[in-house]
């Protein structure tokens, strides 16, 4: 394991300013999320991690110790990418031996070590398959085992599972993470994907245009986003434009108390699922434009009788052209003081 530091960390390619003065601390132990759309920096600033690049800028730590000139090797920070990297002509054996054999390690600790690790990824018997005859779930597994049996300090997955279905990218977090524990690994994860940043890290932090944005738990980032951009990319989100004065603001859906006790201009974030529709007994009349059935549910599009229009999922069944009350918690609207 390694508490990694980040200082004033940037990187341009050419006259292109990829990485914008970073600062960053993960904790020794920790599973990370770098979450954020593609091109926003996330694979350079693992590759920067991982000694596969250098910073243009800033210094990066492993322990307090600096190892922003340090090779890869000696950092002992491995990454594994989404297509798995496999040899196709090498058993499992050998694909998890790689690196073993290039330490010059003899051969009864590689054998000992294989099977360990294949214990360990849930795929003993598996030594002498070949890629070919494994499933996607199981390939991403190999390459897992034939980057966690060098015991790295530092592991680091970069969008590892946008190439499995659905279902196996469920599993496949789950297993990561058990394995993450178990070998007890300083683990950053680059996603694109919300959701797969939330079930699986203890931290996330947002990179956005080379920044980053904010890093929080997953349930701070989704309930209380900093800022504007930062709610917007998040998605699932209703934006009104309206005003704060006196601690109150005020919008198309309504008037919220809010800590600010100065006069301005802004805009309220409310979440789908925090918005509350009603057939009585509310102030804020809408009707139900659209209707989108989702499963655990039901997305709807409300037009506002006081103009605009917003989404809400809940449970409960509206038909369209129903007349329905819109309200929220206080507590649910979000106010930043830009429009």
């Amino acid at each position: 394991m390694a508490r990694i530091t980040l200082v004033g960390v940037a990187k341009a390619f050419n006259d292109k300013q990829i990485l914008d003065r970073l600062d960053l601390d993960i904790k020794n132990g920790e599973l990370i999320a770098l979450l954020g759309p593609s091109g926003s920096g996330k694979t350079t600033l693992l590759k920067l991690i991982a000694g596969l690049d250098t910073p243009s800028a800033g210094r990066i730590e492993f322990d307090g110790s600096d190892v922003t000139e340090v090779s890869t090797r000696h950092r002992q920070a491995i990454i594994v990418f989404q297509d798995h990297c496999l040899f196709p002509h090498l058993t499992v054996k050998e694909n998890i031996a790689f690196g073993l054999r290039a330490r010059n390690e003899p051969r009864a600790t590689i054998d000992r070590k294989v099977d360990e690790i294949l214990e360990v990824v849930q795929l003993p018997g598996r030594q002498n398959s070949l890629p070919h005859a494994l499933s996607g779930g199981e390939k991403q597994r190999i390459a897992l085992a034939r980057a966690c049996v060098l015991k790295p300090r530092v592991l680091l997955l970069d969008e590892p599972f946008s190439n499995l279905d659905v279902n196996l990218r469920f599993s496949m977090r789950e297993f990561v993470v058990s394995l993450q524990r178990v070998l007890k690994l300083t683990c950053v994860l680059v996603t694109h994907d919300k959701e797969e940043a939330f079930v699986m890290a203890e931290r996330v932090a947002v990179l956005l245009d080379g920044r980053l944005e904010q890093v929080d738990t997953p349930e701070n980032l989704y309930d209380r986003p900093k800022n504007k951009k930062v709610a917007e990319f998040l998605g699932e989100a209703n934006f009104f434009p309206g005003v704060m004065a006196d601690g109150v603001f005020s919008c198309a859906l309504g008037s919220f108390a809010t800590p600010w006790q100065d006069t301005r201009q802004a805009v309220g974030m409310v979440r789908y699922d925090n918005v509350q529709l009603r057939r009585h007994g509310g102030i804020t009349l809408g009707k139900i434009k659209d209707k989108v059935f989702a499963g655990r549910y039901i997305f709807y599009k409300v037009a506002l009788a006081a103009g605009g229009e917003l989404m809400a999922s809940c449970k409960e069944s509206f038909t369209l052209g129903d007349a329905v009350y819109v309200s929220c918690a206080d507590h649910a609207m979000q106010v930043y003081g830009d429009s």
